[in-house]
């Protein structure tokens, strides 16, 4: 490669600055020289102009043009470039002007100006160009290099800039080129607001030597100051400063360029290292990447939690070390991701789960058999439910995921079975999952614990033929089984819509069959009823886990052959639920301590926020909560209140299975 300036070698511009000023002042005021096209091996240029003016004070003016500089690829093609000197200095070996003008662009109201000093310097065969500026404005510079394509097109305010630039060549063809520039106080944005800086203190340094078809580069920069914003990443560099470097080889001829010592370097945060080979037009060859084991908690929210915005991991806090690799080849068979996760630690700010202990490896690759992968896990918590240690293992390729092998996760003294999952569309809004497995029994008194609920025993149980989630929803296909109170309740239809967002919505019918209400009503200290109950409660919808809508009815079993008793205490809360107010005042009925009954029940239609209620059988002024019958003492007890507020009645039933009243 041979530089432009080799046209025109100093030494001819000293000696015809020489021959002009040793002849008459009236002999030679110009010269020019104009020059068509100029090829180098790897280079053009056309409608090259030099120009020499001889005043009268014995300096020399000095102005060289040119339309367009072609330049091998990876750059591109650059405009019209012209540097005008009015008050050059001629020395033995060279040109200096200490008030040079740099013009980016063509000679109009457009062209951009850049104040510089130029020296230019001949010996021995070597040549040597220099350009320097102090304190310019870096926003003409920067949008000439946009025009060309060389830049992504910035608007910017403030900020001074530094910078110099040094080219040198011997006879033998080689060349090196010396960039050092200096940014500060620079902010910027680009049009769509996805890009911006403020306060920006930066500096880079660059380096490019070689000859023929062997060169070498290398470049350093280095923000020390300010914020940048590249969507949707935010860094603040006064807190963190940041650096990349690079060396490497560049081939004109082929116009590959090969770094083979890249460094990403983020101050308590994160290094990275690798090597990057760029072919032809810039188009990416290879790439090997390697982040050593580092805290994964500064990652987290420097780098992945922007992206996670309005997703389950928006807001959590991290602990532990990650380890990742990542390969990346132009062809197929040569992509891979690999994360190593050392105790691992994530807890949700919304305290929705947790999880500790993790450990393993992720392996990933776009397409075809990647390695498996493998995590385990030492325990966490979901909604306040304890989970227990376990692993996982499948495969995980493109946007897929496969399970490889069944998974038991311990959960409420049982657990859950899963024996298949698969996940698509991962990283998409169209994300979908599905799995089969199966509910082990798990204790209703350790669950009741958890959600701080009134204690009671049994167990949940069942087969799950198909759990899958699609379109922000998760489905149940066939039903869980509880086991309580000496009963069973089947939840069927269960589905639950935006689980983790702001506002999950639960839909599902609840099947009640043969529960004893000696075991419920003694659990929640309503008073002792004895029999048996059964009921439903279809349509059921919770919106952020609250009742908004449902059809309720629990009432005695045709059939039901076993003891129908009812206490005082019972019979006041469950009168005071249909608004009956005391129904023992009587002194006759307050010295029995339990009563008969034929049959009870109880229904609730919830909409709105008011509920519809009902009995076993309607009654001249209401309807039949408990309606009497078998051996003396017997009692009916009557709701009145057809429509209650749902607030109100869920007062009443907290009340009444919490103290209730006391008959005395």
């Amino acid at each position: 490669m041979r530089p432009l300036f080799h046209l025109f070698h100093p030494r001819l511009l000293v000696v015809l600055a020489a021959v002009a000023v040793a002849a008459p002042s009236a002999a030679i005021e110009r010269i020019s020289l104009h020059v068509g096209r100029v090829d180098g091996s790897s280079w053009s240029s056309g409608g090259v102009e030099l120009e020499l003016g001889f005043p009268a004070d014995d300096r020399l003016s000095v102005r060289l043009r040119t339309d367009g500089l072609s330049l091998p690829e990876p750059f591109e093609t650059l405009g019209a470039i012209s540097v005008d000197c009015p008050r050059a200095v001629a020395t033995a070996t060279g040109l200096v002007c200490a008030h040079a003008e740099l013009r980016l662009g063509r000679d109009n109201g457009d062209a951009r100006r850049v104040p510089l000093s130029v020296g230019l310097a001949q010996s021995d065969g070597n040549w040597r160009l220099r350009l320097a500026g102090e304190r310019l404005a870096p926003g003409p510079l920067w949008a000439f290099a946009a025009d060309q394509g060389l830049l992504p097109e910035l608007e910017m305010s403030g900020g001074e800039l530094s910078l110099s630039l040094q080219l040198a060549g011997g006879a033998g063809g080689g060349a090196v080129a010396n960039l050092a520039a200096a940014l500060s106080a620079l902010s910027f944005s680009d049009a769509a607001g996805l890009h911006a800086g403020e306060g920006l203190d930066a500096r880079l340094e660059w380096r490019l030597s070689g000859i023929g078809r062997d060169w070498q580069s290398s470049a350093e920069l280095h923000v020390d100051a300010g914020q940048l914003y590249l969507d949707p990443v935010f860094l603040d560099a006064g807190v963190a400063p940041l650096s990349v470097s690079a060396a490497g080889d560049f081939h004109p001829t082929s116009g590959a360029l090969g770094l083979s010592r890249l460094r990403f370097h983020h101050d308590t945060v994160a290094t990275v290292e690798g090597d990057l080979t760029l072919a032809r037009g810039g188009q990416l060859e290879a790439l090997d990447l390697h982040l050593s084991r580092t805290p994964l908690g500064p990652v987290y929210r420097s780098y992945l939690q922007p992206f996670a915005i309005g997703t389950l991991f928006d807001a959590l806090q991290v602990e532990g070390d990650v380890e990742a690799r990542l390969q990346w080849h132009s062809s197929a068979d040569r992509r891979r991701l690999q994360l190593d996760f050392h105790d691992v630690g994530i807890d949700d700010d919304a305290s929705r789960f947790n999880m500790f202990g993790i450990s393993g490896q992720l392996n990933w690759e776009p397409s075809g058999d990647a390695d498996t992968s493998t995590l385990a896990w030492d325990g966490g918590q979901f909604y306040r439910i304890d989970f227990g240690s376990g692993s996982l293992e499948g495969r995980f390729a493109g946007r897929r995921f496969d399970l490889g092998a069944p998974v038991s996760v311990p959960l409420l003294e049982g657990g859950v079975h899963v024996d298949t999952l698969e996940v698509t569309a991962i990283g998409t809004p169209d994300l979908e999952w599905k799995f089969r497995g199966a509910v082990q029994p798990m204790s209703l008194q350790a669950l009741t614990a958890a959600l701080a609920w009134p204690p009671f025993g049994g167990t949940l149980a069942g087969d799950i033929p198909l759990v899958s989630y699609g379109a922000g929803t998760i489905t149940v296909d066939g039903s869980l089984d509880v086991e309580v109170f000496d009963g069973a309740v089947r939840i069927r239809q269960l589905s639950i819509a935006d689980p983790f967002g702001v506002i999950p919505v639960l839909r599902a019918d609840v099947d009640v069959e043969d529960l004893s209400l000696d075991a419920l009503t003694s659990t929640f200290s309503f008073g002792n009823i004895q029999g048996k109950l059964q009921g439903r409660v279809h349509g059921l919808v919770l919106k952020d886990w609250k009742p908004t809508t449902f059809d309720a009815r629990f009432a005695t079993p045709a059939g039901d052959d076993s003891r129908h008793r009812i206490s005082q205490r019972a019979v006041e809360n469950l009168a005071s639920l249909g608004g009956a107010g005391a129904v023992l005042s009587s002194t006759f009925l307050r010295i029995f301590e339990e009563f008969s009954y034929r049959r009870l029940g109880i229904s609730c239609r919830l909409d709105n926020g008011v509920c519809e209620m009902g009995g076993v059988a309607p009654a001249e002024r209401g309807y039949y909560l408990v309606e009497g019958g078998g051996l003396p003492p017997r009692i009916d007890v009557l709701g009145f209140n057809r429509r209650v507020d749902w607030e109100v009645l869920l007062g009443r039933v907290q009340r009444v299975t919490t103290e209730g009243p006391v008959i005395r």
